[in-house]
């Protein structure tokens, strides 16, 4: 019996003895296939992947550069916010991690389930984008209650802010993740992740902005898990811009502009080329359309009417109206076709061909000369010496104020308008020219299109005697204007008229007059529709209230002080009716405005 229960339990031994030995048998052969394969039969392989896995190189994405005024006043800088992160293997339930953090900032089902399932694909270690720009109260309560959040770190990360929101949105632009055609370009092909300036001179400054990368070379195992740091060479903010705009006459000229669906009002220091102000309404607000867009808001800014995404002070075509008088009335002065002493009769209206051409004022304005026709803009005076000069002579003078060209602001999507030529119309519409149509343009009408950055420059040349006085939106970039005395003698005439036109009893400006601080200017209002006979001969004809999409354009041009000029300005308010009424009260408020302040 007892020999029998012996028997039975050293069988049991032996076989128990067998299979461990068998195991280690196994375990050590698969451990010797192993070795044999990684060091014998594929050795060349594992060293690659070995050598491919061991270092990796980190870019280190640089802080853009700020924008500043003037006055060194920030309109275009980052702030640091914080996102929220979690790290699956940090916690030993996603579940009872989101459950808390809650009870803070609430985890909606859909970002839940979106968590669940990016867990599953990616690596243990790897971190999942929870929340992104969270406020400073979201952020003390996760750090207070940290140890209640396993798997959940913060993580700090810098934006881009526009501290005037629509005060400078078409001036500067904003930022935005580069497309497909942007990763061509030098700078970021190495960084294509890295935001960049898609308009305004957010994008005309790119290559300044964005800084130079840095880089940080770590060592990783194979899985991907960082095991440390080798080596850090940091990133390089961006250099900083620094406009000529002063964000004070900026602000106060875009409130001068709420009562407005849409307009524009350019100044520009007549003797450096300084932009110090171009406003334009409607605008937007740029901090609304970078990194993930609003789409409500974008879909707003796409659909309305008004494009508030067009920077009208460059991008903006009108017909100049009457300001383009002092272009024609230096070219007809420039050739001999009239002198000071040079009267016309203006009885409403002149005709020429079949047709008649009418002067704003019904009944006329009597016997003109040269300073009477620009100071009370008669149109008659204008469409008989327009007759005479020509349209190339006309868009000959134009060009060189300024008129029809594109500036070197570095604002590239700026339109340049039309000032007409027999050939232009040849080239572009395939008819020859009218002599009809010289007379409209001789208002500033019919082909003509100027935008209002043009304006300025117009009248800061005629204000600098002639002088080439070209725009920059940079700060003292010292550029001197040679002294051009092609037109001195007929600008000084048009000057004297100007002044008549603001300061002189039937000036078409004389209602918005200063007296502390004298400027000159000229009043335009710019039809949008053709007015009919029957229009014209009925009595209630300009007092009739037409909708706003039939309402003229105001416009006024002007500088100032009249002795030693200094600042020009262009105000352009669509559909707003007359200049006079309009236009020109506004360029009075800014000159007053500007007059006391320190620039």
């Amino acid at each position: 019996m007892f020999y029998s229960e012996q028997k039975k339990q050293f069988t049991i031994l032996n076989r128990r003895t067998f299979f461990l030995y068998l195991l280690k048998i196994s375990f050590f052969s698969l451990v010797g296939w192993r070795l044999y394969d990684i060091q014998i039969l594929n050795s060349k392989k594992y060293v690659t992947l070995s050598e491919n896995n061991q270092i990796d190189l980190e870019i280190i994405l640089p802080l853009r550069g700020e924008i500043f005024d003037r006055n060194n006043n920030l309109i275009a800088t980052n702030l640091k916010v914080f996102d929220i992160y979690l790290i699956p293997e940090k916690t030993e339930s996603i579940n009872m991690t989101l459950n808390a953090l809650s009870k803070i900032i609430y985890v909606d089902f859909a970002k839940r389930r979106k968590i669940h399932d990016l867990s599953l694909k990616i690596k243990k270690f790897e971190k999942i984008k929870i929340f992104e720009n969270i406020d400073w109260e979201t952020l003390e309560k996760i750090e207070s209650n940290k140890f209640n959040l396993p798997g959940i770190f913060i993580s700090q990360d810098f934006t881009r802010i526009y501290p005037y929101k629509e005060i400078f949105s078409h001036l500067l632009g904003y930022i935005n993740k580069p497309n497909q055609k942007d990763l061509s370009l030098p700078f970021i092909s190495k960084m294509p992740n890295l935001d960049i300036g898609k308009e305004g001179l957010e994008k005309a400054f790119n290559l300044k902005l964005i800084g130079d990368a840095g880089q940080r070379e770590i060592e990783v195992n194979s899985n991907g898990r960082v095991i440390r740091e080798i080596s850090k060479i940091d990133s390089k903010k961006g250099e900083a811009v620094v406009t000529s705009i002063d964000i004070r006459i900026q602000e106060y000229a875009l409130n001068l502009l709420k009562p407005y669906r849409a307009g524009s009002i350019v100044v520009m220091n007549v003797k450096t080329g300084e932009i110090l102000c171009m406003a334009s309404t409607p605008a937007y607000d740029p901090n609304k359309i970078i990194k993930k867009p609003n789409k409500q808001y974008w879909d707003s800014l796409l659909n309305n009417n008004l494009s508030p995404l067009t920077y009208r002070s460059i991008q903006g075509l009108y017909a100049p109206g009457s300001t383009f008088k002092m272009v024609v009335a230096i070219a007809a002065l420039k050739h001999g076709i009239i002198n000071t002493k040079f009267k016309n009769l203006c009885t409403g209206k002149i005709e020429f061909g079949d047709r008649p051409y009418h002067c704003w004022k019904t009944n006329g304005h009597g016997e003109m000369d040269i300073f009477g026709a620009i100071k009370e803009s008669c149109d008659v005076f204008f469409y008989e010496i327009a007759k005479k000069l020509g349209i190339d002579r006309i868009a000959e003078v134009a060009n060189d104020f300024g008129l029809g060209n594109k500036f070197e602001i570095s604002l590239k999507n700026q339109k340049s308008g039309i000032i007409p030529t027999k050939k232009w119309k040849k080239s572009k519409i395939g008819e020859s020219w009218y002599a009809g149509e010289t007379l409209i343009a001789g208002i500033g009408q019919g082909f003509v299109l100027t935008n209002p950055l043009q304006l300025a420059v117009m009248t800061s040349i005629i204000a600098a005697d002639g002088k080439t006085v070209k725009p920059t939106i940079i700060k003292n970039m010292k550029i001197s204007f040679p002294k051009n005395n092609k037109y001195l003698e007929e600008i000084k005439i048009v000057k004297k008229a100007m002044f008549q036109v603001v300061n002189e009893n039937k000036g078409t400006a004389y209602s918005s007059r200063l007296d502390d601080i004298k400027f000159s200017g000229k009043t335009g209002t710019s039809q949008v529709r053709r007015i009919s006979i029957s229009e014209r001969e009925s009595e209630d004809f300009r007092k009739k209230e037409l909708e706003w999409k039939k309402r003229d354009h105001a416009l006024f041009v002007g500088y100032s002080p009249v002795d030693d000029p200094k600042y020009s300005i262009s105000v352009i308010i669509e559909h707003g009716g007359s200049g006079a009424s309009t236009a020109a009260p506004i360029a009075k408020q800014i000159f007053n405005y500007i007059n006391g302040l320190k620039i």
